[in-house]
């Protein structure tokens, strides 16, 4: 039974997986991204189990809802991070440690979504490596290679003033 299902999944992706991909990715400017959301409309009909196998009016129809959602959470990501901005100009008036902070502020809203995220993740919301592999669906060792690569990241876009540690 499991088995027969896998193989409908498996014909329906190698059939329409190229047009929702295409679908999707002349809608948002991230091919990783756009490959995700694709992945995730068969997801999508894995999880709903339809008795027949969908046609692609369906399948497009499943993207245009999660790329609804896509739109969404970027527009969510930008008003956060606007006004992490703001908060962070606010406060930068009075001190240098709020330069740094407004600084900081900055150059996470340049880095990628998903660098901003772990970082945002593992500093601010003090993850382990386990509990980012956790929320992060992924392994530790991906979740520890992901910081490593946001961390690079964030590096390359700080100046240099920002990366010395300070003597205590």
């Amino acid at each position: 039974m499991l088995a027969a299902r896998e193989q409908k999944l498996i014909a329906l992706h190698a059939e329409h997986f190229s047009r929702i991909y295409q679908y999707i990715a002349y809608r948002i400017n991230d091919r990783e991204r756009a490959e995700e959301l694709a992945n995730d409309v068969f997801r999508i009909v894995w999880e709903k189990q339809p008795p027949e196998p969908p046609g692609l009016g369906w399948l497009i129809a499943t993207a245009r809802n999660v790329l609804g959602n896509e739109y969404k959470g970027r527009s969510r990501r930008d008003q956060l991070m606007q006004r992490l901005a703001e908060e962070a100009r606010v406060q930068a008036v009075t001190t240098s440690d709020d330069e740094q902070q407004a600084t900081v502020a900055e150059i996470l809203s340049r880095l990628k979504d998903r660098d901003r995220e772990i970082l945002m993740l593992s500093y601010w919301d003090d993850l382990t490596t386990a509990e980012l592999a956790e929320s992060l669906g992924c392994t530790a060792s991906a979740a520890a290679v992901r910081l490593h690569r946001a961390r690079k990241a964030f590096a390359k876009a700080a100046p240099q003033h920002l990366m010395t540690e300070r003597e205590v």
